[in-house]
């Protein structure tokens, strides 16, 4: 991942640890994170323009709002979503475009995966001291298998290669 990538991941886990926010990263930045690194790619399957950063959140009413607070403090404008009187937490997906980055904050997976379970088996990385809580191994090829576009195929042979015997 290049230093960029780095910088904005760190931002925004740290800004979404400080606010308490149940979260994980999936997505390319998770297949990366597992060890297979390729460049961000948009929907027709063409190099994305920035890289994009997936986190799928826990889609509870309590982390809803611990998550509305955080995007804020990365300099989003929430009014309209903390005034809503009937927010539909598990409805809420929010995009971002940042200079460097998109950020894509989603509710749930194509994958039939529950995000409780899914956030018991996380894994987690420290990056200069800042914990990321990024999808399993396992979880990570059903999500991969469940969205099956030809980039997901690509990561799923990428990365059951890229495991060791010891590691399956």
């Amino acid at each position: 991942m290049n230093d960029n990538l780095v910088g904005s991941i760190l931002a925004v886990c740290c800004i979404l640890n400080e606010h308490g926010v149940e979260y994980l990263v999936v997505g390319g930045t998770a297949v990366a994170l597992h060890g297979y690194y390729r460049q961000s790619m948009n929907a027709a399957g063409a190099i994305a323009d920035k890289p994009d950063l997936d986190i799928w959140y826990n889609p509870t009413y309590t982390n809803y709002f611990k998550l509305l607070q955080a995007l804020e403090e990365l300099g989003q404008d929430v009014t309209k979503f903390k005034e809503e009187q009937a927010p539909n937490p598990r409805k809420s997906f929010f995009r971002y475009e940042f200079e460097q980055f998109t950020l894509d904050l989603l509710p749930e997976l194509k994958a039939p995966l529950k995000f409780g379970a899914s956030f018991r088996s996380r894994e987690t990385i420290a990056l200069s001291e800042v914990d990321i809580p990024f999808i399993s191994f396992d979880d990570l090829l059903v999500d991969k298998a469940a969205n099956a576009r030809p980039k997901d195929v690509v990561d799923i042979s990428q990365l059951k290669a890229r495991r060791t015997p010891d590691e399956t």
